[in-house]
C-alpha cells in the first residue's frame, strides 16, 4: 500500500483507535441495548472538551467547529456504528469479549474506535478545517428497524443542516488496505419476514387423519426460490434466503403448525415490492394446495446504499491521495443491507468499504462468524481517510 506515513501526524491516533476497540471489543453490547458502551463514547468525547449529547435512545453526537478561514455553512457529518451481535466469541484474542453470546464480529468496534481516534485529531487540530463536523455514534444498525432512521428524525441532519455524509465499513472479504468506491448501488435492501404455516395434527401413523404442514413449509422453500430463478431478471438481483425453521415436538407426532423467518434482498424497493408480492402469492397459494394455511408478517427493512455519481467523483482522487491509486477499486454489489442508506437519502455522501482481510496473518473469517477479527493496522489508513475527507470537504 501507498499511504504516507506521515500525512497527517496520525500513527498516535490511530495507537488510540486501537485502544478503544480493544475496550469495546471486551464489552460489546446488542442493538438497542448499547447502554455502556454510550457511556465510553460520551465520557471520551467529554475528555476531549466536547459536548456530546445522546440520540436514538443509545447514540452519541457531538460537535466539533474547524477556525480554518472565514466561516463557512458546510456541515458534515461523520457516522460510526456501535451495536455488537448476538454470538459467542471463538477468537482466543487477549481482548475477548467478557459479555457472554454478544461478539463485536462486523467491525463496529473498528468503526467506533476509528470516529473516536479522528475526535481527538479534530479537536488537536481545529485550524486545519473550516465549517463544522458533527459525530454520530449510531446505535443498533445490526437490527431492523435500525437506528439510523431515529437518528434522522431525531434531527441529526438539521441544526446545523448536513451538508455531506460520509461512512466507511471495515470490510474482511478485501485485501488489506483496498478501498471499495462505487457510484450508485452499493448494498441491498434488505427485508425479513415470518411465516406460519398451520395444518392439523395427527399421529406419524396416521396421516390421512391431518394436514401436515412440515410437507407444506417444505414446498414452500423449495418454492420460494423461483423468485430468482424465474421471477427476476436474469441481469438484475434479488435474494430469497429462510434463516429459521421452527415446528414439531416429538418423531412420532405430525405437528399443528410449522414457524420460519427469512429475508428477502434487492437493489430496489420497487424490486423488493414487486418480490414481496411473489412470496404471498407462492406462500399462500402452495399452503392452500396441501391443506393447511399460512399467515405472512412481511416488513420492509432498510433501504438500498446508492452512492451519487457527484460523491464518489469528489471522494475517489482523496482516497487515492491516501491509499495510492491502484488500491481504490469499484467493488462488487453487496447484498447485505446497511442503514446507512437513511442519510444518503436526505442529503449527498457516500459510504465506502475499506479491505482488512490479511491471508499472511490468518485473518480471513468473514462477518458475521465467531472467528471473525481484523488487521489493526489498518487504523492508520481508517484514521487518515476521515481526516482527508474533512479537510478536503471543509477547507
Amino acid at each position: 500500500m501507498e499511504r504516507d506515513e506521515n500525512m497527517f501526524d496520525i500513527d498516535t491516533y490511530a495507537r488510540e483507535a486501537a485502544e478503544h476497540r480493544h475496550y469495546l471489543h471486551a464489552h460489546p453490547e446488542p442493538s438497542f441495548e448499547e447502554q455502556g458502551t454510550q457511556q465510553y463514547i460520551t465520557d471520551c468525547l467529554h475528555s476531549l472538551g466536547l459536548n456530546p449529547s445522546p440520540i436514538a435512545g443509545t447514540g452519541v453526537t457531538a460537535t466539533i467547529t474547524g477556525t480554518q478561514g472565514p466561516a463557512n455553512d458546510k456541515v458534515l457529518l461523520l457516522r460510526a456504528d456501535i451495536d455488537a451481535l448476538r454470538l459467542t466469541e471463538e477468537t482466543g484474542l487477549p481482548f475477548a469479549s467478557q459479555n457472554n453470546g454478544v461478539m463485536h464480529a462486523c467491525g463496529h468496534d473498528g468503526h467506533t474506535g476509528t470516529l473516536l481516534a479522528v475526535a481527538h485529531w479534530l479537536v488537536d487540530h481545529r485550524d486545519q478545517f473550516g465549517g463544522t463536523v458533527k459525530l454520530l455514534f449510531q446505535p443498533a444498525e445490526e437490527l431492523s428497524p435500525g437506528g439510523a432512521e431515529p437518528c434522522v428524525k431525531a434531527g441529526i441532519l438539521q441544526n446545523p443542516d448536513v451538508t455531506f455524509v460520509f461512512g466507511m465499513h471495515l470490510w474482511n472479504t478485501f485485501e488489506f488496505g483496498k478501498v471499495g468506491l462505487r457510484a450508485g448501488p452499493l448494498l441491498a435492501e434488505a427485508d425479513r419476514f415470518e411465516l406460519t404455516v398451520t395444518g392439523k395434527g395427527t399421529h406419524a401413523a396416521a396421516p390421512h387423519l391431518g394436514a401436515d404442514p412440515i410437507v407444506a413449509a417444505a414446498q414452500i422453500v423449495t418454492a420460494l426460490q423461483t423468485i430468482v430463478s424465474r421471477e427476476t431478471n436474469p441481469l438484475e438481483s434479488r435474494v430469497v434466503t429462510i434463516g429459521t425453521i421452527d415446528g414439531g415436538s416429538a418423531f412420532n407426532i405430525i405437528p399443528q403448525s410449522v414457524h420460519m423467518t427469512g429475508t428477502l434482498r434487492a437493489l430496489s424497493r420497487e424490486d423488493a415490492e414487486l418480490g414481496a408480492a411473489s412470496l404471498r402469492r407462492i406462500v399462500s397459494h402452495t399452503a392452500e394446495a396441501l391443506g393447511t394455511t399460512a399467515t405472512i408478517d412481511y416488513q420492509f427493512g432498510y433501504p438500498p446504499v446508492i452512492n451519487s455519481c457527484e460523491s464518489v467523483a469528489f471522494l475517489r482522487p482523496i482516497l487515492q491521495q491516501v491509499v495510492g491509486e491502484s488500491n481504490v477499486v469499484e467493488p462488487e454489489i453487496s447484498m447485505g443491507g446497511e442503514d446507512f442508506a437513511y442519510y444518503l437519502q436526505q442529503v449527498p455522501g457516500a459510504f465506502i468499504f475499506l479491505g482488512t482481510k490479511n491471508v499472511a496473518k490468518g485473518l480471513t473469517a468473514p462477518h458475521h462468524n465467531p472467528k471473525f477479527t481484523f488487521d489493526e493496522d489498518i487504523f492508520p489508513v481508517s484514521v487518515s481517510i476521515f481526516v482527508a475527507v474533512v479537510r478536503r470537504y471543509l477547507s
